[in-house]
């Protein structure tokens, strides 16, 4: 294809990138923007195009399928909401086959240690800590009684990254 070393490292820099302000957006207002959502899935053909290892477009098109759908199913029962299942189906488009079983374990792995600090009394020191430091914002996240799942979700998508940037073969390990 269009192989390229440095278009590969800014567009898998762009997809963290959009990953933080998804987990970053979620914090602050329970919403991840449709155009967050959207702008990584755009990215996605550049990054198939730039890589310099072959990527299976195929069976990441046929993972973001079934992602897609298992998180609606989540969104129907209220689990998720509308934008952690659009981005855990980015994310897992970016995964592919090879990637996807680890993201989703720093996703659960993630989300579990988050959840243990929104249930515990942990949660009031976390919260008493941002707000001294002037966070407010995120204070007040930590006092929700809902849990922003965007954020483990980012960071399953960060470790697809990473595990894209430095390793020889992106998408087939």
């Amino acid at each position: 294809m269009f192989e390229s070393v440095l278009g590969h490292q800014v567009t898998i820099g762009l997809f963290v990138g959009l990953l933080l302000v998804a987990a970053v957006s979620d914090v602050i207002s329970y919403k991840i923007p449709n155009t967050v959502v959207l702008s990584i899935l755009l990215f996605y053909p550049v990054h198939v195009l730039v890589s310099p290892a072959p990527v299976d477009w195929l069976l990441g098109l046929a993972v973001f399928g079934g992602s897609l759908a298992v998180g609606f199913v989540m969104f129907a029962t209220r689990t998720f909401g509308a934008g952690d299942a659009k981005l855990l189906a980015v994310v897992m488009l970016w995964a592919g086959p090879v990637l996807a079983p680890l993201a989703l374990i720093i996703c659960a792995l993630s989300g579990g240690v988050l959840a243990m600090i929104m249930l515990s009394k942990a949660r009031f020191v976390v919260a008493s800590v941002l707000s001294s430091m002037g966070r407010d914002r995120l204070s007040d996240a930590f006092l929700a009684k809902h849990m922003p799942y965007g954020v483990p979700i980012a960071l399953g998508g960060v470790f697809v990254g990473w595990a894209l940037l430095t390793m020889r073969a992106p998408s087939g390990l």
